[in-house]
């Protein structure tokens, strides 16, 4: 008995150092410190009866702060998927242009007519993005944010990763 709970201690520390180096690719896309104070929210994987299939959900940022010298400046969010393939996370799933865009201040989000983050086509509220046609695996998300004054881009990952 305590050989076999010695061998499943050792495989699983084996799978946790594994995907702790198989993450840093994708960690390593981070341009490093968060000086904004943006707070990343858990990503969502769920089965969607409307779309008879397993979707991942992404939702933008809690939390965040003008990166540019201004009062008030615009910043963009762009979620980006990736896939767990059994060695390391790979894009799968990216938008072209940005999903979002939210007006905000050194204090945090702007209050009034544009509060909290707005589509960029429909410039209507977005509380989520949906990933569709998934494969089975694990995710894990990217959060691009660009602030549109300056041009700077920070990446966030997802603090968790799902399954479906």
């Amino acid at each position: 008995m305590k050989r076999i709970s010695r061998s499943f201690f050792l495989l699983l520390l084996s799978f946790t150092v594994i995907g702790a180096f198989s993450v840093a690719p994708v960690l390593a896309h981070d341009t490093g410190e968060d000086p904004t104070g943006y707070s990343m929210r858990a990503i969502a994987c769920e089965y969607s009866g409307n779309l008879d299939q397993d979707i991942v959900k992404a939702y933008p940022p809690k939390h965040g702060a003008s990166m540019a010298d201004s009062d008030v400046g615009v910043v963009t969010w762009k979620p980006v998927l990736y896939r767990w393939d059994g060695v390391r996370f790979h894009k799968w799933k990216e938008f072209e242009q940005p999903s979002a865009y939210a007006e905000v201040t050194h204090d945090g989000m702007k209050d009034g007519k544009h509060e909290g983050w707005r589509d960029t086509e429909t410039n209507e509220k977005i509380h989520s993005i949906t990933f569709t046609n998934l494969a089975k695996g694990s995710y894990v998300v990217i959060n691009v944010l660009t602030g549109e004054s300056d041009g700077q881009v920070h990446r966030f990952v997802s603090p968790n990763s799902c399954d479906i």
